[in-house]
C-alpha cells in the first residue's frame, strides 16, 4: 500500500510537536504513545466533572464533586504517630465547611491565603477528621469571582505512569492532537456519514479528548463515532483478507475419504461425538474443494479437538500430500506427536518430529525421510518456520493454539508458491461477537460437547488458612493412586509482591509437607532436558505431585491426574485459569481444583476445606466456580477485562480494539459491517470520491501497516 503523506505525517514520533522533549517523549512511550496516531487514540477513560459547582453543605460523601468557597484557615501540624506532616485547609460557604487535607506536603500552607476563593475537587469523605478531601485538586479563583459567572467543563483522565503528572499529560495529549487532528480526515462520504447518523471522524476525536461543556448526548455521539471507526477498519480488513485469500494459489486436490481413514475410526479406543463429527463434515468439505481451507477450530478443553485434526492430516496424507502440525511449545509438540505416532504405527504412516534443539544427526534423518517421497506427517514449534521450503508437496497445515503465534509468523508459514489448507485450533474459547471481528476472514466450527464419560471437574475457592484441609486431602488422593499438580504464580520470589513462587514451594511441599511422597518441580527456566524428564516422570507416575507454574497451561495431558491447587489464583486471568483447570479432569476419576484466594472475603465461611461458591471479592474466581463452559468464561473475560485485552494481540504496534466492545456494542459492529461492504462495492466501481480515496487509504494504513496490500492499489 502507498504512504500517503497523512500516513507519514501521523507516524512522526511525539518529540516533533513543540514542548515535548526526549525525556518527556520517553515516558509518554512508556503509555504506549510514541506516535502522533498513538496519542490521536490514546482516549481518555473517565472524565472529571468540573461542570457544577456545589457548597460544602450539598456534598454526598463518596460522590465526586466541585465545591466553592473561601479558604477561613491553612495550618499545618505534625502527627504524633507517625510523624507526618499535615496541612488542613478549611472552606466556608453559606454557613457550611469542608475540610482540604495533605499529607507530607507542608508547602501546600502557603498556597492559600484567608479569604481567597478556592475551588476543591475530589471525592469528600467522612473521617477523623470531618467531611474532607483528601489531596483534592485546586482551582485558585480571582477575588471578583462569583459562582453564577463559572462556566464549567469536563477533563479528561488518562492512563499514566507515575513520571507524568495528570495535568501533564492532559496538556502533551492536547498538543499532540491538536499537532496531528489537521491529518487524520474523514474517510466516510457524506450520505453515508447522514445515513448511519456519525458524526465527522475529527470532531469526534477533538471532543472525545476535550468535551469541555459539551451536552452528554454530544459525548456519547462521539463515542459512537469512534466504535463505528474501531470496527470498520477491522471488517474492512476482512474483506480485504478474504479477497486475498480466495485468490491464493491452491493446487491441492484431495481425494474423498476412504480406507485409511476407516481404519483410523476403528482403532480409536472411543467413538467420536457427532459434534466431532459435524466439524469434520465441515473440514472434509472444504478440503475437497477447489479452493484453499481457512478454518478456525474452537473447542473448550479436552473436547477432543486432536482427533479431529489427526483425521484431517490423515486426510491429506491417503490424498498424498504431507501435513504438518505447528505447536506453541516444546512440551505439547512432543505430546502431538507420542498421541499421533502412537495411532499411526498402527496405519503404516511415519510420523516425523522437528524441534530447534534436536542434534545434527537426528535433523539430518528428518530431512532425509521428508525426501524419499512418501507423505508423512510433520510436528514441531516455531523452528518449522524456517524449514518452509524444505518441506515438499504440503497439503495440510494446523497451527494449534493460534494465540499463541504472530501473525507474522504464521503468514511466513504460509508463504509459499502453492498454498496448504490451513485449520488453527484453539483451545481459548472465543465470544462469537469476538471470534466474528478477530477471525472473520476465516470458516468457524465449535466442538460443543466434550467426549462421553469425561468427568466434570468440581471446582472450589478456599482462603489460604485452608490449606492443611488441602493437603490433607492431596494426601488422600495420592493414597488412591491418582496424582496432583500445585501452581504458582511465579518461579522465583520478587520484593514487589508478596505471591508465593514455585521454586521456594518445592522445598517446602517437599521437605515438610509431604516428605513421604515423590515431588517434582517443572518451571520455564529449567532446561529442556530437565522440563523433559519432569513432565515424563509425571506423565508415567513416578512423580506423586508436581509443583509447577504455567507452563503447563497448554497441552500437558496426564489423565492420572485428579487435583489442581492453584494458590494465589487471583493473580490469574480467567482464560489462564480454564486452562489450567483443563489439565485435570482428563481420564476417568473425578477431579478437583482448589483456587486459593488470597483477596478480601465477603460472608461467613463454611465449614469443611472447601467452599462452594464461596463469595469472594474476586470475579473471575467467582466465574471459575459457577461454571466450566469455557465459552461463558470467555464472555465474562471480555466483559472484565475488555476485548483489547483478552488475547493480547496487536497489529502495527496496538492493542486490537481500545474503544469499542464487541459484546456491549452490538449494532455498532452491525453497522460497521454494512459500512465496509459497500466502501468495498464503492472501491470497486470506482465511486469513491478522491479525497475520501486517500483518507481511506491512509486509515487503512495506519491500522495494518503500508504491508496490508488493498488489490489494484
Amino acid at each position: 500500500m502507498a504512504k500517503t503523506p497523512d500516513y507519514e505525517y501521523l507516524l512522526r514520533p511525539v518529540s516533533s510537536v513543540k514542548g515535548i522533549s526526549e525525556r518527556r517523549a520517553s515516558l509518554l512511550a512508556r503509555c504506549g504513545v510514541g506516535t502522533l496516531y498513538d496519542g490521536l487514540t490514546f482516549y481518555p477513560f473517565r472524565y472529571e466533572d468540573y461542570l457544577n459547582i456545589v457548597r460544602p453543605d450539598q456534598l454526598k460523601e463518596n460522590t465526586e464533586a466541585l465545591c466553592y468557597g473561601r479558604v477561613v484557615s491553612a495550618k499545618s501540624e505534625t502527627t504524633h504517630l507517625k510523624r507526618r506532616k499535615v496541612v488542613t485547609v478549611v472552606i466556608e460557604n453559606a454557613g457550611g465547611y469542608v475540610k482540604g487535607i495533605w499529607f507530607n506536603q507542608p508547602w501546600m500552607k502557603e498556597r492559600f491565603k484567608e479569604g481567597g476563593k478556592v475551588l476543591f475537587h475530589g471525592v469528600a469523605r467522612f473521617s477523623s477528621y470531618g467531611l474532607n478531601f483528601v489531596n483534592p485538586d485546586v482551582v485558585y479563583l480571582d477575588d471578583d469571582f462569583h459562582p453564577d459567572d463559572y462556566e464549567g467543563r469536563r477533563l479528561p483522565v488518562y492512563h499514566s505512569t507515575e513520571n507524568i503528572a495528570q495535568g501533564n499529560m492532559r496538556r502533551f495529549i492536547s498538543d499532540i492532537v491538536g499537532e496531528a487532528l489537521p491529518h487524520f480526515k474523514e474517510y466516510l462520504p457524506a450520505e453515508l456519514r447522514r445515513e448511519y447518523s456519525l458524526m465527522d471522524i475529527s470532531e469526534a476525536v477533538k471532543i472525545i479528548h476535550d468535551p469541555q461543556n459539551r451536552s452528554e448526548e454530544e459525548l456519547l455521539q462521539a463515542k459512537r463515532r469512534l466504535i463505528v471507526d474501531e470496527f470498520f477498519v477491522l471488517q474492512f480488513g476482512i474483506l480485504l483478507t478474504r479477497r486475498i485469500l480466495q485468490k491464493e494459489n491452491y493446487e491441492a486436490r484431495h481425494l474423498e475419504p476412504g480406507e485409511l481413514i476407516k481404519k483410523f475410526l476403528s482403532i480409536l479406543p472411543f467413538k467420536l461425538t457427532e459434534s466431532q463429527l459435524s466439524v469434520l463434515s465441515e473440514i472434509k468439505r472444504d478440503m475437497l474443494s477447489p479452493h484453499p481451507m481457512h478454518r478456525l477450530l474452537q473447542g473448550d478443553v479436552g473436547c477432543g479437538k486432536t482427533v479431529v485434526a489427526a483425521t484431517a492430516m490423515l486426510m491429506a496424507v491417503e490424498s498424498g500430500y504431507n501435513a504438518v502440525i505447528m505447536a506453541p511449545t516444546e512440551i505439547l509438540a512432543r505430546q502431538h506427536y507420542l498421541n499421533l505416532s502412537k495411532w499411526c504405527e498402527k496405519l503404516g504412516v511415519d510420523v516425523l518430529l522437528s524441534l530447534g534443539g534436536m542434534k545434527a544427526k537426528e535433523k539430518k534423518a528428518v530431512k532425509e525421510r521428508m525426501e524419499s517421497g512418501r507423505p508423512f506427517i510433520l510436528i514441531g514449534t516455531h523452528s518449522l518456520l524456517f524449514m518452509r521450503e524444505e518441506i515438499p508437496n504440503l497439503g495440510l497445515l494446523v497451527i494449534d493454539e493460534q494465540h499463541k503465534f504472530g501473525v507474522a509468523q504464521r503468514a511466513l508459514l504460509r508463504d509459499n508458491a502453492n498454498i496448504p489448507d490451513t485449520l488453527v485450533m484453539t483451545a481459548t474459547p472465543i465470544p462469537r461477537s469476538l471470534a466474528m471481528t478477530l477471525y472473520g476472514h476465516m470458516d468457524i466450527s465449535v466442538i460443543k460437547k466434550p467426549p462421553e464419560g469425561r468427568m466434570p471437574v468440581m471446582t472450589y475457592v478456599v482462603t489460604p488458612d485452608r490449606l492443611e484441609k488441602v493437603w490433607a486431602f492431596i494426601r488422600k488422593e495420592v493414597q488412591e493412586g491418582r496424582q496432583a499438580y500445585v501452581v504458582y504464580p511465579r518461579i522465583d520470589e520478587s520484593e514487589k509482591t508478596e505471591s508465593k513462587a514455585a521454586a521456594k514451594m518445592y522445598e517446602e511441599l517437599s521437605k515438610n509437607i509431604f516428605p513421604d511422597l515423590r515431588v517434582g518441580l517443572v518451571h520455564g527456566r529449567l532446561g529442556k532436558e530437565e522440563k523433559e524428564q519432569a513432565m515424563e516422570d509425571f506423565r508415567t507416575g513416578r512423580t506423586n505431585v508436581l509443583v509447577c507454574t504455567t507452563v503447563i497451561e497448554v497441552g500437558v495431558d496426564v489423565p492420572n491426574a485428579s487435583v489442581m491447587v492453584i494458590e494465589d489464583a487471583q493473580r490469574f486471568g480467567l482464560a489462564q485459569l480454564h486452562q489450567l483447570r483443563g489439565r485435570i479432569g482428563r481420564g476417568k476419576y473425578a477431579s478437583y481444583c482448589v483456587l486459593v484466594d488470597n483477596t478480601p472475603l465477603e460472608g461467613e465461611k463454611e465449614e469443611g476445606f472447601y467452599q462452594p461458591l464461596l463469595m469472594t471479592a474476586n470475579k473471575r474466581l467467582e466465574v471459575m466456580a459457577r461454571t466450566s463452559d469455557g465459552f461463558e468464561i470467555a464472555e465474562a473475560d471480555m466483559e472484565q477485562r475488555g476485548p483489547g485485552e483478552v488475547f493480547g494481540e496487536k497489529q502495527s504496534g496496538q492493542p486490537l480494539l481500545l474503544i469499542a466492545n464487541p459484546s456491549r456494542d452490538k449494532r455498532e459492529l452491525s453497522q460497521s459491517a454494512e459500512l465496509a461492504r459497500k466502501i468495498l462495492e464503492d472501491y470497486d466501481a470506482k465511486k469513491l470520491p478522491p479525497a475520501e480515496l486517500e483518507n481511506l487509504y491512509t486509515r487503512i494504513a495506519l491500522r495494518y501497516g503500508p504491508e496490508f496490500t488493498i488489490p489494484g492499489f
